[in-house]
Parts: C-alpha cells; sequence; structure tokens
C-alpha cells in the first residue's frame, strides 16, 4: 500500500504551518493529534516504506486481560410511545427548541423516526439522539407524563455511557450530547450540567469537528460532503460550543478551547432571521482567554459588553440570554473592583430592562427555558448593588417581574428565588437606614459654631429632610447650593 492511497494529506503551506494538525479516520470518526501515541505506529509504517501499513488504532495501549463488556442497552423508544405521540412531539421540538437551537436536520430526522418506530432500526445512538428530541419536546408541552420523560433521560444517559456505544464517536452522538446538555440546563443543577457540555466538546474534538478539513490528514479519501451535511456538521459543533461557553461563563467554570476558531466561521442560512446564528453571535462575542494583564482583561471585558448589547436579536429567550451575557460580564468587572463608566452601567440596564418583558411571555407561554426566572434574578442583584437613583427605579418594576413570573410557575426554585431577592432588599434598605440615621444623630449632635453670626439661611424643608447633613451648617453658600445638583421628589 502506497502513502499516498492511505493517507491523504493537507496541502503543503498548511501540512508545514500548522502546529496543530492531526489525523483523521472518517469510518469512525476518530481524531488524533499528530503526536499521538495511536498514530504514531502508522507514521512509521510510513516512514520504512512498509507494505502493510498499520493502521490507526491503540496498539499495546494496556496489557489486554480483561474482555470488554458487551452492549448492556437496547432500542425500547418505539416500545415507549405510540409513533403518533412521537410525531406530535417532533413537531412541538420543531416549533420551540429547534428554532434556537437549529442543528438537527429535521426533515431527515423525521423519515428516521418514522422506519424506527415501525420496525426499521436506525441504531442505539439515533435512539439516543431522539430521545433526547422527545425529552425536550415533553419538557416545553407537558405531553408526556414526567415519569415517562424521565425515563427517556435516563434512557438516553444509558445509551450515551454505554462503553460500547461511546467508543465510536459521531454526529449523532454529539447531537445527543448536546440535547441532553440542553435538557439538563434547564433541569439539573451547575456541575453535572457543566460535566456534559464538556463531554459534548470533548467529542467535537474527537471526531475532528474543531478543525478544518485542510488541516487534517485523513486515512482514507472520502468523498467531500454534500453542502447540506458540512452545514449540519458546522452547526453542531457550533451549537455545541456555544451552550459549553454559556454554561461555564455562568457557572464561573473553566472553558474548552479546542484549536480550531470553532465560533469565527459562522454563516446565517436564513439571512438576519436565523436564530441559531443569532445565538452563535452572541457567544462568539464572550471573551473565553481573558488576558493576563488586568487592565487588557478589563478593556477587553469592556468591549465584549459593548459588542454583546449591539447584538439585534429576534427571539424572548435571546434577549434574556444576550442579558444574561452582560450580567456576565458584569460580574467579573466588579470582582475586578472596576470603576464603572455610566455609560457601561446604562447599557446592563438596557439589557435586563428588555430581558422583563421577555420572561414574563416565555413564563406565560409555559416556555421553561432556563433564564426565564434566573435572568430576572439575576438583573435584580445587578441594580441592588449598582446602588443608583436609576436603579432604584428600575429594581421596583424587575421586582414585580419576578414576583408575577414566580407567581406562574409556583415552584420551590421559583420561590426560593424570590424570598432571597426580598430579603437583599429588605438587607440594603437597612443598610441605608443605619447610615441616615448615623447621619441625623451627627446632625442633632454638632454645636452651632460661634465664630458664625447670628444670621442664618434656612433650606426649603423638603431639600433639608432629604439632605441632613446640610442643616448641620450654621450659614449657607447660596453660590455652593445651586452648584449642587439634588434629585427633587416628582
Amino acid at each position: 500500500m502506497t502513502r499516498s492511497n492511505h493517507l491523504q494529506e493537507p496541502p503543503k503551506q498548511h501540512a508545514e504551518s500548522s502546529a496543530s494538525l492531526g489525523i483523521l479516520e472518517p469510518s469512525k470518526a476518530r481524531y488524533v493529534g499528530r503526536y499521538s501515541s495511536i498514530a504514531f505506529p502508522l507514521y512509521v509504517g510510513l516512514e520504512v516504506q512498509a507494505t502493510k501499513i498499520p493502521r490507526l488504532h491503540s496498539f499495546a495501549y494496556h496489557t489486554g486481560i480483561r474482555k470488554e463488556p458487551p452492549c448492556a442497552v437496547t432500542c425500547e423508544a418505539a416500545h415507549k410511545i405510540s409513533w403518533n405521540t412521537a410525531r406530535s412531539l417532533i413537531e412541538v421540538y420543531t416549533a420551540t427548541v429547534h428554532p434556537v437551537f437549529g442543528f438537527l436536520d429535521m426533515a431527515q430526522l423525521y423519515v428516521r423516526c418514522e422506519k424506527h418506530w415501525h420496525g426499521q432500526s436506525q441504531d442505539l445512538v439515533f435512539e439516543a439522539m431522539i430521545s433526547g428530541v422527545i425529552a425536550m419536546a415533553s419538557l416545553f408541552s407537558d405531553a408526556l407524563d414526567q415519569d415517562t420523560e424521565t425515563w427517556f433521560i435516563l434512557h438516553t444517559k444509558e445509551i450515551l455511557e454505554d462503553c460500547v456505544i461511546s467508543r465510536f464517536p459521531s454526529l449523532e452522538q454529539i447531537a445527543a450530547w448536546t440535547l441532553r446538555t440542553i435538557y439538563m440546563r434547564c433541569t439539573a443543577r451547575p456541575h453535572v450540567t457543566w460535566l456534559s457540555s464538556c463531554t459534548a466538546m470533548h467529542l467535537v474534538e474527537a471526531a475532528g469537528l474543531h478543525h478544518a478539513s485542510e488541516f487534517v490528514m485523513q486515512t482514507t479519501g472520502n468523498a467531500t460532503p454534500s453542502p447540506v451535511m458540512s452545514n449540519i456538521v458546522n452547526r453542531t459543533a457550533q451549537v455545541a460550543t456555544s451552550l459549553h461557553i454559556l454554561i461555564a461563563f455562568e457557572y464561573g467554570r473553566s472553558i474548552i478551547t479546542l484549536d480550531g476558531q470553532i465560533l469565527e466561521n459562522l454563516h446565517s442560512t436564513t439571512g438576519g432571521k436565523d436564530l441559531t446564528f443569532q445565538l452563535c453571535s452572541l457567544v462568539a462575542a464572550v471573551p473565553t482567554k481573558p488576558s493576563g494583564d488586568p487592565l487588557s482583561m478589563m478593556q477587553e471585558l469592556f468591549l465584549s459588553l459593548d459588542k454583546i448589547t449591539d447584538i439585534t436579536v429576534d427571539h424572548d429567550f435571546l434577549l434574556l440570554l444576550r442579558a444574561d451575557l452582560a450580567l456576565g460580564i458584569y460580574r467579573r468587572l466588579r470582582v475586578m473592583d472596576t470603576k464603572f463608566q455610566q455609560g457601561h452601567n446604562d447599557r446592563v440596564v438596557a439589557a435586563g430592562i428588555a430581558a422583563l418583558p421577555a420572561a414574563r411571555r416565555l413564563a406565560s407561554q409555559n416556555q421553561p427555558w432556563w433564564n426565564v426566572i434566573g435572568t430576572v434574578f439575576q438583573f435584580s442583584c445587578a441594580l441592588l448593588v449598582m446602588d443608583t437613583p436609576t436603579s432604584c427605579e428600575k429594581l421596583v418594576e424587575t421586582m414585580d417581574n419576578l414576583e408575577m413570573i414566580v407567581d406562574h410557575l409556583k415552584t420551590h426554585l421559583a420561590k426560593e428565588a424570590l424570598t432571597t431577592a426580598r430579603q437583599l432588599v429588605r438587607a440594603s434598605l437597612d443598610k441605608k437606614r443605619r447610615g441616615v440615621e448615623a447621619l441625623e444623630r451627627i446632625a442633632r449632635d454638632t454645636s452651632p459654631d460661634p465664630a458664625i453670626g447670628e444670621t442664618n439661611y434656612h433650606l426649603p424643608q423638603d431639600i433639608a429632610a432629604m439632605s441632613p447633613s446640610l442643616t448641620a451648617q450654621g450659614s449657607l453658600d447660596l453660590d455652593s447650593l445651586w452648584a449642587m445638583e439634588f434629585q427633587l421628589p416628582l
């Protein structure tokens, strides 16, 4: 076997310049770096011009004293619900989740699903993927009882974690993990959700989706995929990456950054109304590799805040997401003890205010996106610590929205968030009262300065009440008074 028909190399200019060059075995969707021990025997075979070049294989990876366990799961989804139910759930998913997370070929999925439910099994990986679709659709429609919905989630987990299934990464496997991650973000805890998103990212790397084809050597000369398939591959990698960054950025965990520039090559398929493009564009503005220099990091965060808040989005969930990212940047800048300019505070507040009616609409439509209540709660916290006249004014509207959403949801987590927000508001009020009481004590205990004459200028009663410290002055410079700014009651 010759070098040319066994190993398909990229163009010379890329092969020599790319330190991240790797090898992809398309038949198994398996990618490894050129320095991998798995790839080394193949390279040695090429170097010594062997007549039978070793395949890309884990030779001597361990001692081999134990057999691998067999696959422990079977296809059962078609026996759990009828085809009519499955079909209606696919329609729910297509209408609610797919517009935002558009990485599945829904037409092809529908055809394969119909075959799967009528005796033509489409294999276990497909079953994991369609089970994720069904679980997400049930979450957004309550079409299934919770026990059945949970069964589909656990069935997906069992398939994806089976050692026989997981040994061969594939596009469908990445799609199934991405669906699982979305469901977990809507229903599970932060740590396990982050772990799930990390697994999806590792599979993106394992399948070689993070590299452009010209930076990968292939062990077989496969035909070029169709434009439709190429778009699905790109969308799958981009959605998995966006979801992982969103989860890690919000939770404060490390972000897996692959060698390829997945989010730098975004293409809108339907013009400005492509919601998946809008999702990925928002996430692409997030700094995933912050500079080690604090000043550069602050500048990068401010620039990112400007980019994110300038992006136009056309879906209520994305309005919430835009606010989430703005709030995430705000929290990072606060930790860095950054002095905010009014314009940057205004951007965060504007993003939060735009999210409030979006949260109400989604709650009223029973679309339980994870940030329906989370964005409003986090925004109320941010407004409290901003502690400006504008933020205090907007806090009233925000708390009203939070109460309306909680009243609609009536869940423990929702009530817990409202209780916590109210406690923080009361604590802030108590802090201000203590400050006012301290100023009032100072004002009462201050004796008139004997150096000042008998003539006293008195402030109007309403202004004096607003600024007790001013009453401590025996006389008042009117020029100074007019130079000061007062917030008079409306």
